[in-house]
C-alpha cells in the first residue's frame, strides 16, 4: 500500500474518533446543567425556608410592638387612674386595662405559636443546609470531572487538527478533493478497507466487476455512498493450536518411517 494510501486510511480513521469527541463535548453543558440540578433544587428549598423564617420573623416582631403599644396602654390608663375625678372616669379606665390585658395575652399567645414554628423551620433549615453542604460537595466533584473530560476532548481533538496538517500533505491531491467532499457531506469515515465485495462504510454490496477492478488498482469508489475504497488482502485464518500440534506429529512420524526404511 503507497504512502498516500496509508495517510488517508489513518486521516478518515481519525476523522472518526474526531467526530465522537466533538459530539461528546458538544453534550457536555447539558451533562453540566444536569449535575447542577440536585444543587439547585436544594437551593429552591433552602430559599423557601429562608422566606418563610423571614416571614414568620416579620409577624412576630409586628406582635412584640404591639404588646408595647398595649402596655402603654395600660401604662397611661393607670396614671389616669391617680387622677379620675369620679367613679365613671375609674370605671372606663379599667375597662381599658382590661381590653388592654386581653388583647396583650392574645397576642402573646400567637407570639408563642409562632416561634414553635420559627424553630421547627430553623431545624428543618439546620438540615437543609447539611444536605445542601453535601451535595456541593458532591457537585463540585462531578463538575470537575467534567472540566477534566472537555480538556481531555479538547486535546484530542488539537492532536487530531495537528495529525491532519502533518497527513494532507503526503496524500495524493486527487484524493484529497475526493476525502474533502466526503467530509462536507459528514461521509466519516470517508475511506475504508474492504476485503470483500462489500462497502465497510455503508455496508451495501459492491459489483463483481468494481470490486475486481479495486483489487487491481487497490482504490476505488462505493457506487453507493461514493466512499473511497482500500483493497486489503483478507487475513488467514489462524490454525487450531492442536490441529497444529497433531500435524507436527504425524509429520515426525513420517520421518521417523522413512528413515527407518
Amino acid at each position: 500500500m503507497s504512502k498516500s494510501s496509508e495517510a488517508i486510511l489513518l486521516l478518515s480513521k481519525e476523522d472518526n474518533l474526531l467526530q465522537v469527541n466533538r459530539k461528546k463535548l458538544k453534550a457536555l453543558p447539558d451533562k453540566k446543567k444536569k449535575i447542577l440540578m440536585p444543587l439547585k433544587r436544594v437551593e429552591f428549598a433552602l430559599d423557601k425556608l429562608k422566606e418563610q423564617e423571614e416571614e414568620i420573623c416579620g409577624q412576630i416582631r409586628e406582635r412584640e410592638m404591639l404588646v408595647e403599644v398595649e402596655n402603654e396602654k395600660i401604662k397611661r390608663s393607670d396614671e389616669r387612674m391617680l387622677a379620675v375625678k369620679n367613679q365613671k372616669e375609674y370605671v372606663a379606665s379599667q375597662k381599658e386595662i382590661e381590653i388592654a390585658r386581653k388583647t396583650i395575652k392574645k397576642v402573646e399567645d400567637q407570639i408563642l405559636e409562632l416561634e414553635e414554628q420559627k424553630s421547627s423551620i430553623t431545624q428543618e433549615l439546620a438540615q437543609i443546609l447539611e444536605e445542601y453542604k453535601q451535595t456541593k460537595e458532591q457537585v463540585g466533584e462531578a463538575e470537575q470531572e467534567v472540566l477534566s473530560q472537555e480538556k481531555v476532548y479538547l486535546e484530542k481533538i488539537e492532536a487530531y487538527e495537528s495529525l491532519k496538517d502533518e497527513l494532507l500533505p503526503l496524500v495524493e491531491p486527487e484524493l484529497v478533493e475526493v476525502y474533502n467532499k466526503l467530509n462536507r457531506r459528514k461521509m466519516i469515515p470517508a475511506a475504508v478497507q474492504i476485503s470483500n465485495a462489500s462497502c465497510q462504510g455503508c455496508a451495501l454490496s459492491i459489483p463483481a466487476q468494481l470490486f475486481n477492478e479495486i483489487i487491481r488498482d487497490s482504490v476505488g469508489k462505493c457506487p453507493h455512498c461514493g466512499r473511497l475504497l482500500f483493497y486489503k488482502e483478507p487475513e488467514k485464518p489462524k490454525e487450531d493450536p492442536k490441529v497444529k500440534a497433531k500435524k507436527k506429529t504425524k509429520a515426525k512420524k513420517k520421518s521417523a518411517t522413512a528413515k527407518a526404511n
